[in-house]
């Protein structure tokens, strides 16, 4: 994972999966999936947001930490993965 920067609370950076990540792949390719489903008005529909708010929920329950460059470990307290892009939002205790 590469730290591109910081919006407010959010990490922003580039991701690229290591080999333990693919057990925990399945509910961000679909959180990405439903992030882009918008219908012709730009909305969700009734279903895929109700979908879209389950997967954020087991998301939210894991407990995810990110492994930089330099071996720190840094847990974190939400976490979007949107194909090469991440996105993260760290414990106030967690310096940067």
């Amino acid at each position: 994972m590469l730290v591109k920067g910081w919006d407010g609370p959010w990490g922003i950076g580039d991701f690229t999966p290591g080999e333990h990540f693919a057990q925990f792949a399945p509910p961000f390719g679909l959180w990405s999936l439903l992030m882009h489903a918008k219908t012709v008005d730009g909305c969700l529909s009734h279903a895929a947001s109700d979908e879209l708010r389950s997967v954020e929920c087991e998301i939210d329950t894991l407990r995810a930490e990110l492994l930089l460059d330099t071996g720190e470990r840094r847990p974190i307290l939400q976490l979007n993965i949107d194909g090469p892009l991440i996105e993260w939002k760290e414990d106030g205790s967690t310096s940067r």
